[in-house]
């Protein structure tokens, strides 16, 4: 796709800045554009009012701005990214699913289900008031020391994990890991077998050991989606962009009047020597470098300038990256039974061309386990 033809406004206002991205988002492929799009719909309906960042605001959805022109205009590391983002491996929406996959789903037996609804003795043998403040007290302790991996579903996080470095070797060389890899699925790594004064760790330092090696591995996962989602990325890899409903928008052209086109042909071909005099060169011509056209829109239109050639991503290279994003993303089942998850992650689709006539006479008179037949009628 070729890039903007109009550059950004100095200093949008932010209404402005939010049709502009809503512009831009039309323009990206149509299976991860809704999700980028509700993305930056629900941060302007956050901080629409009262907002006490709102300069940091602004500048973060100018530099979003530009990643989005960016990517529209044939940048590959932008238009990975947003691809990243759209299917949760990075960004707002792999924590949202990473909310909902460390909630435990409940009692896995009947004796597990019986120490739930167990409820802990209260305050017998003491007077009513006394026996209420001393459980409550009890109960506020227990909260606050318990820790915040002990909330979440464990078993389940390991089962990820252990799935998640096995794919990590299988996938060495064709999919690009965010991050450390992951090495130990042992969260007791580093909890030592004596302290300093040679007796055993005491509980609190069991917990901060454990808690330390969960912050590190709970960053590294790449959550579970939907069967159905995974099912269309694994369609995407295979090059189902081609079709009609997933292909994307060409750009539609600017509407202009004929006088204001004039006038900004003038006012482009004319060279601007205040900026010059009172402005470094570096900044002045910041927006209008090689590397920036792409995000500023503005083009150098001077004797000795350097243009960018009109890049457009191939649909050869959407198949690979949706390729590479999909060996990054598992889909969870869970066995009825048993009730233990098992994932399942994307691979490589093998492409082997159908051998020719000519090459298969080569394997004429030769039975199944590769041996030659005897073709000498028996008597």
């Amino acid at each position: 796709m070729p890039a903007p033809a109009y550059p950004l406004p100095a200093s949008p206002s932010p209404l402005q800045l939010y049709r502009h991205l809503l512009r831009e988002c039309t323009y990206l492929p149509p299976v991860f554009r809704a999700e980028i799009a509700s993305t930056i719909q629900d941060r302007f309906h956050r901080h629409r009012k009262h907002d006490p960042r709102a300069k940091a605001h602004l500048a973060r959805a100018r530099t979003a701005l530009r990643t989005l022109r960016a990517a529209n205009s044939g940048d590959k590391a932008a238009m990975e990214g947003l691809i990243s983002k759209g299917f949760g491996r990075s960004g707002s929406r792999r924590r949202e699913l990473m909310a909902r996959f460390v909630i435990p789903q409940g009692p896995k037996d009947s004796s597990a289900l019986e120490k739930v609804l167990v409820a802990p003795p209260g305050g017998e043998g003491r007077g009513e008031g006394e026996g209420a403040a001393e459980s409550s007290a009890e109960g506020a302790a227990a909260k606050g020391k318990r820790a915040f991996f002990e909330k979440w579903d464990q078993d389940k996080l390991l089962r990820i994990l252990k799935s998640q470095r096995q794919q990590q070797r299988d996938t060495k060389g064709t999919a690009s890991w965010p991050g450390n890899a992951v090495k130990t699925i042992d969260p007791d790594q580093f909890i030592p077998e004596q302290t300093i004064w040679g007796k055993p760790p005491c509980e609190k330092l069991k917990q901060t050991k454990r808690a330390g090696w969960w912050r590190r591995n709970a960053d590294k996962i790449m959550p579970p989606l939907g069967r159905g989602e995974w099912e269309i990325l694994k369609e995407l890899a295979a090059g189902a962009q081609e079709r009609g409903e997933w292909q994307i928008p060409a750009r539609r052209p600017l509407a202009t009047s004929p006088e204001k086109t004039t006038e900004e042909m003038a006012a482009r071909t004319q060279w601007n020597w205040k900026d010059y005099a009172t402005k470094p060169a570096a900044i002045v011509e910041k927006p209008k470098a090689l590397k920036q056209q792409r995000r500023t829109g503005q083009k150098d239109s001077g004797p000795y300038s350097v243009k960018d050639r009109d890049r457009e991503l191939s649909k050869r290279w959407f198949q690979r990256a949706y390729s590479r994003t999909w060996q990054l993303t598992p889909t969870m089942t869970q066995d009825p039974n048993t009730l233990k998850y098992s994932f399942t992650w994307g691979s490589i689709q093998p492409r082997l061309a159908p051998a020719a006539k000519h090459q298969l006479d080569i394997f004429e008179g030769v039975d199944e386990r590769g041996r030659k037949q005897d073709k000498t009628p028996s008597s």
